[in-house]
């Protein structure tokens, strides 16, 4: 399995809202904000984070079990 073109895929939209939402908080900066980064923003941002650390995860996993069979045959 290749996981390359969607975990691009998965980090460039995460490094595009992440920059969005930079933009954001610069204008917008009461309660309502607060609590949507802390209900929201923050664990959609890290449920990112954690989808790329397991694909990259799965990609070494991936890699060695194919190497291994290739090695047995």
């Amino acid at each position: 399995m290749k996981f390359g073109a969607s975990r691009s895929q998965l980090y460039d939209a995460q490094k595009t809202a992440r920059g969005r939402w930079d933009l954001v908080t610069e204008t917008w900066s009461d309660e309502s904000r607060r609590e949507f980064e802390e209900t929201t923003w923050q664990p959609l941002d890290q449920m990112a984070t954690d989808a790329l650390r397991g694909i990259d995860q799965l990609s070494v996993a991936f890699t060695q079990i194919r190497q291994e069979c290739e090695f047995h045959q």
